[in-house]
């Protein structure tokens, strides 16, 4: 199984409460577990820490050597130089790998900026949106005027109907989300939530809001939006 299992699963067990949690350990925990060039920049890292640990042994060994005529101080001073240059070598390539990997993960962090979201009005404290504008499958996002704040919500084509939820999670507060393929991504934590979950509890799912279909037009109660933003940690 991938390891980026760990970070649902924190979830899961934060929620439940077996683990103590919060958005800070999710947004170390999940980027590297959800992020394999994490793993690379451990690899590299831990083979350079193994070379320069190998030549700090070969030195140590070479320095408590007797007493040498001219010809093995040559030999000795050849090898030195030989296991320099290697160790520099692989020293400037693990260094350039995580530097590289380094510089892709925080493009990609950058260009990851929060979807954009309309403003749709309440008439009579219910939010009405037109089934065929969410037929897409794409993440479509609102936000609506709701008592003194303004909260933003969700509406995902599923298979069997609308996710409809909060731009929000349970332990990763409102960071948001962002669509990537056949799943949704917190922004936070960088956990993936496949879409026929949307609006389920459990894991980094989106808090579900309560809906209804009435001809043609997905129906959501004001006060269910404003019910389900209780939930939302600060």
């Amino acid at each position: 199984m991938r390891c980026n299992l760990l970070s649902p699963g924190l979830h899961e067990l934060s929620e439940a409460r077996w683990l103590p949690s919060s958005k800070v350990e999710m947004a170390i925990v999940g980027p590297i577990v959800r992020n394999e060039l994490f793993f690379f920049v451990f690899i590299f890292g831990a083979a350079a820490l193994l070379i320069l640990r190998e030549w700090l042994a070969s030195s140590h060994d070479k320095s408590g050597q007797g007493p040498m005529n001219d010809a093995e101080k040559r030999l000795l001073n050849s090898q030195n130089r030989r296991q320099r240059n290697w160790m520099m070598a692989a020293a400037i390539a693990s260094l350039t790998v995580i530097l590289v990997l380094t510089a892709d993960f925080i493009y990609a962090r950058a260009n990851s900026a929060p979807p954009s979201a309309r403003p749709i009005e309440a008439v009579g404290n219910i939010v009405r949106v037109p089934t065929s504008e969410v037929q897409d499958g794409a993440m479509h996002l609102y936000t609506v005027k709701a008592e003194s704040q303004t909260l933003r919500f969700m509406i995902i084509k599923k298979p069997n109907g609308w996710g409809v939820a909060l731009d929000a999670c349970r332990i990763c507060g409102a960071e948001g989300y962002r669509q990537d393929g056949q799943n949704v991504i917190c922004r936070h934590c960088a956990s993936a939530i496949y879409i026929p979950s949307i609006g389920d509890q459990g894991g980094c799912n989106p808090i579900g809001v309560p809906s209804r279909a009435e001809g043609g037009e997905l129906v959501i109660d004001i006060s269910s939006l404003t019910q389900a933003a209780k939930e939302i940690p600060q």
